[in-house]
């Protein structure tokens, strides 16, 4: 299996399918031929009360059917025990059954940086496993492939530039020359599961604490509700047996803690990352900082965040930054390994 920023196991049989697949802490995204799919990466161990046997599931069924009381199996970006490892090679098992990934496929795999060798061992043990990519297997770098969902794909590749990767449990910065990662730091202070606990906040102070959501339904709500370009007056009633009727400004609930996060990351950008790569590389920072940054992940979908980012960074750094986000940021990273995918096949 190949691995990081190059590397390939290619296969010149004919009928070979590439797929890319983002395995997320909070969802995966399977790209396959104009096919995008997402699923909840969690999963629900049931028993089935007329046979006793042990069952599963998984994904967007598990999360929907059982809200908060689902395993997302891979909170720390990549499985950390054995235990975790097993349940992530049944979801992915179930996924290739469910979206009819074959055999005789290439599969790339976006993965989020880590530095825990015993982490990617397990993955690879797991990929190695689930009964798809017999004609090939990579794991890539998922920020670095979101870069290659840009409009000019892999000719990106000649360029210098940053990806910010805005994830459920992360944020991830990666300074990228000539297709090579040079730097890369990551935080979990700023990410997606922070906001969903401050909106879970939010929304008890503004009933006093009458009302307590789950964090799947805050997640729902910053999903649906979040726009940092319109706060639109949109209300939400909560009828409370005993405690009565609760109404609440749900733009209020979600867009404040939003507007926290996006300050917390352009903290994190300007004090902690920045600072750093121009110490670890001048040069690389002057040209990073000179070309432009790529805003990816899930967070990256709400409307306004990435206007109002560009403008703070460029406040922040005292010259014009510019900000680009691939169509569907959510998606991209899949998107960039079913191109790696393609690419092996073609060879």
């Amino acid at each position: 299996m190949a691995e990081g920023n190059g590397g390939n196991e290619t296969n010149k049989k004919p009928g070979v399918i590439p797929v890319g697949i983002k395995v997320g802490s909070q969802k995966t995204v399977i790209a396959m031929g104009d096919e995008i799919h997402v699923e909840e990466t969690c999963i629900r161990e049931k028993e089935n009360p007329v046979t006793g046997t042990k069952d599963y599931i998984i994904g967007n069924d598990a999360s929907e059917l059982y809200g908060d009381d689902v395993t997302y199996m891979l909170r720390g970006g990549l499985p950390a025990t054995e235990e975790e490892a097993e349940l992530l090679r049944i979801f992915l098992g179930e996924v290739a059954k469910k979206y009819g990934i074959p055999e005789n496929s290439y599969v790339t795999y976006a993965i989020p940086s880590t530095e825990l060798e015993e982490g990617i061992g397990l993955f690879k043990k797991v990929v190695s496993q689930v009964p798809i990519g017999w004609s090939g297997k990579e794991v890539w770098n998922d920020s670095f492939l979101a870069s290659l969902a840009l409009p000019e794909g892999l000719g990106i590749l000649d360029r210098t530039y940053a990806v910010i990767n805005l994830g459920s449990t992360t944020t991830e910065f990666v300074a990228v020359r000539k297709g090579e990662i040079v730097f890369s730091m990551v935080t979990g202070e700023v990410s997606g599961d922070v906001v969903d606990r401050w909106i879970k906040n939010e929304i008890m102070n503004l009933t006093r604490g009458a009302v307590n959501v789950d964090l799947s339904t805050a997640r729902e709500y910053k999903e649906k509700y979040a726009n940092l370009l319109e706060w639109k007056n949109i209300k939400e009633t909560v009828q409370l047996f005993e405690k009565g009727q609760f109404t609440f400004r749900l733009d209020e609930a979600v867009n404040r803690p939003v507007e926290r996060y996006l300050d917390g990351l352009i903290d994190f950008v300007t004090l902690e990352v920045l600072p750093s790569l121009a110490e670890f590389n001048f040069k690389i920072y002057r040209l990073v900082t000179g070309s432009e940054f790529v805003l990816t992940g899930g967070m990256a979908r709400i409307p306004g965040l990435k206007e109002k980012f560009e403008t703070k960074l460029s406040d922040a750094l005292g010259s014009a930054i510019k900000i680009r986000v691939p169509d569907d940021p959510l998606t991209a990273s899949a998107k960039g390994a079913l191109t790696i995918s393609t690419l092996r096949i073609k060879k």
